[in-house]
């Protein structure tokens, strides 16, 4: 029968904080791929001859594969070390951004079938194993934080997320210009480097002791709605930036790489919104996860709204900041309530369900945003402002968890 492992907890806090970090540092490479794949990948498609709902097919199916290998990385964690998970799976984090590299470069003369074909499979590489990451470092969090502290410890996993994202983003528009291929060939680097710290930092486990069967088992019929919201809160943040390069080259007349570069920069003020909201999710001792998801929803509603109407790009940019500070708040509340409804020894478990409600959502959002533009330009907005207040109505059905929290 497997081992299955506590960190140990009696750690100096610079050794308590390099640990963490190594457990944190593959999350952020492999968001920081998704950001910058889902407004860089538009153009550097079209530059190959792939068309738009082609490239959100690759982007789509790779978060669906996601959705498949997460439940099963997440149970892995309850059974197998967590270090020897990452020490798999962020090299092949960083693999898929090379081939990526090499793809988008055209250092090999590929026809346009051939380079979406293995576009296709570099993306699902980098999800497949990038779907063990979040769910590993939400169990490890979840060892190290009392349930008073929960959502502020998932807060702090939630801003490595988005930090991850972040990077993505900004690496989008420092490097738009030069085009997408030295951006994955930096991803690629980077994951190399996550590999290096997850090695030299983050500890062998001591074995855990045996746990009852109610702390082991998986609460789905409590844990359902906060699903359900992370699967209608993905669909609608993804739904929207995969189309923003298209709506200024199409609706702005902006050529690829200044469409690029601007997309960079409206995804990546967004970002550092989302940041900041996680920081003072992480400094403040919020315990009302339902009253965080609908001030949360009720402000991406607003910024949506706002967005519908811009017409420049300051425009563009402040509503992005309404929507990444309102999205800030989404994201904690749901990790910190599932975890605290589930079990020590079912945190993996509640991870990796949730990342594949979070992968589905994502697989959803981009397939269905390109299908909408075709429609019509602005229908990408107007769905997301419909998922969003299907987000708000979740909310009245989710278990209250403030009794746990304290």
């Amino acid at each position: 029968m497997a081992t299955t492992e506590y960190p140990a907890l009696d750690k100096t806090p610079p050794r308590f904080k390099l640990e963490l970090a190594a457990a944190l540092s593959g999350v952020i490479v492999y968001t920081c791929a998704n950001g910058f794949m889902t407004g860089g990948l538009g153009v550097a498609g079209r530059q190959l001859g792939l068309g738009d709902i082609e490239v959100g097919l690759i982007l789509g199916l790779g978060a669906f594969v996601g959705v498949i290998a997460a439940p099963g990385w997440g149970y892995a964690s309850e059974l197998w070390s967590r270090r020897k998970l990452m020490l798999l799976a962020v090299p092949m984090v960083a693999l898929g951004p090379a081939i990526m590299a090499v793809v988008t470069g055209q250092f090999v003369m590929l026809s346009a079938a051939v380079a979406g074909i293995i576009l296709g499979a570099a993306r699902l590489i980098q999800a497949v194993f990038g779907a063990a990451l979040i769910p590993v470092a939400q169990g490890y969090v979840a060892d190290i934080t009392q349930p008073s502290q929960r959502v502020r410890g998932m807060g702090g996993l939630s801003a490595a997320i988005s930090f991850g994202t972040l990077s993505g983003s900004a690496l989008l528009w420092l490097t738009g210009r030069l085009g997408a291929t030295s951006g994955f060939a930096i991803i690629s680097a980077l994951g190399i480097f996550a590999c290096l710290i997850v090695l030299a930092y983050l500890p062998r486990s001591r074995p855990r002791p045996a746990l009852p069967r109610e702390e082991t088992t998986l609460p789905l019929a409590d844990i359902w709605p906060y699903l359900m919201i992370t699967l209608v809160g993905f669909t609608c943040y993804t739904t929207v930036p995969p189309i923003f390069a298209l709506r200024l080259m199409d609706r702005f007349g902006m050529d690829g790489g200044t469409a690029t570069a601007q997309t960079g920069l409206v995804l990546t003020v967004g970002v550092v919104a989302v940041c900041l909201a996680q920081v003072l999710v992480t400094l403040w001792n919020f315990k009302n996860p339902r009253l965080m998801l609908r001030t949360g929803s009720v402000g991406i509603f607003v910024g949506l709204a706002m967005l519908l109407f811009a017409r420049d790009i300051l425009a563009m940019c402040v509503s992005m900041i309404v929507i990444g500070f309102a999205v800030g708040f989404l994201a904690p509340a749901v990790l910190g309530a599932i975890s605290l409804i589930g079990g020590r020894g079912a945190q993996g478990k509640i991870g990796g369900i949730n990342m594949a409600a979070r992968g589905l959502g994502s697989a959803i959002g981009p397939v269905l945003g390109t299908t909408l533009y075709q429609a019509n330009h602005d229908a990408p907005i107007w769905g997301s402002l419909a998922l969003v207040m299907g987000v708000f109505l979740l909310t009245f059905i989710s278990g209250d968890t403030r009794a746990a929290a304290s």
